[in-house]
């Protein structure tokens, strides 16, 4: 069976592919190497901060013997600017938000089939943000304060479906989540409020209430699973 890495922007999306992507694909019957991968960026850090340091991360994985699955978790929340997504002007024209974001992982696959033509090369952008995954279930926020869950509550019941939480600069769920805990004298952490509130969920709630997120992994699955080396 084919390996799979996941390029991932930072701690947080790493944290959730080892502690829920990964024991799932088990539970689905993938016993191979997954591993998550973090983009570096120059001078230190991680993040996706340009087209050129993602498709330099991937760049590596292209070329080995074996030619393993290759996919990324990156927050279209992030994309704001030509350096990050080439034609992005364009892109932002498109008004359904998922053809959008499809046109922008169609940019990515070009982008990286500049270095190397890969079949086993799959782009993936989160809608919103990986914060998204982390309102499928409101009720694990009730470990933090009843408070907040209320507040989650209300956001998601705000919405027929939560990877349509608005996109803003002040009402993405990132955003929205800082603002919550901050309204209750509290710090929001992505890595440890939020990976604790994913575990807490599940990751069959967050696969049910995230259809665009599904269909990545149910993908992932079948291709894994129909690519035995």
């Amino acid at each position: 069976m084919k390996q799979l890495y996941i390029i991932v922007e930072g701690e947080t999306e790493l944290a959730f592919v080892n502690k829920l992507l990964i024991p799932y694909f088990v539970k689905e019957g993938i016993y191979t190497n997954i591993q998550g991968i973090m983009i570096t960026m120059k001078g230190g850090g991680h993040g996706f901060n340009n087209m050129e340091h993602l498709v330099r991360e991937i760049k590596p994985f292209l070329f080995l013997k074996n030619e393993p699955f290759v996919s990324t978790m990156i927050d279209y929340y992030g994309i704001n600017s030509e350096k990050k997504m080439p034609n992005y002007l364009e892109y932002i024209k498109i008004s359904n938000t998922n053809e959008r974001i499809e046109a922008m992982e169609n940019e990515i696959k070009f982008q990286v089939d500049k270095v190397k033509n890969s079949r086993f090369f799959i782009p993936n952008i989160l809608k919103h943000e990986m914060e998204t995954l982390f309102f499928a279930n409101p009720e694990s926020f009730e470990i933090d304060s009843l408070d907040i869950k209320n507040d989650v509550l209300g956001i998601c019941n705000a919405f027929s479906d939560i990877e349509e939480i608005n996109d803003s600069p002040l009402t993405a769920p990132s955003k929205r989540l800082i603002s919550i805990y901050e309204k209750y004298n509290q710090k929001y952490q992505k890595i440890t409020n939020g990976i604790t509130i994913a575990e807490l969920t599940g990751i069959e709630d967050i696969l049910q209430k995230c259809k665009r997120f599904k269909k990545w992994v149910d993908n992932l699955i079948f291709l894994l699973k129909t690519n035995i080396s």
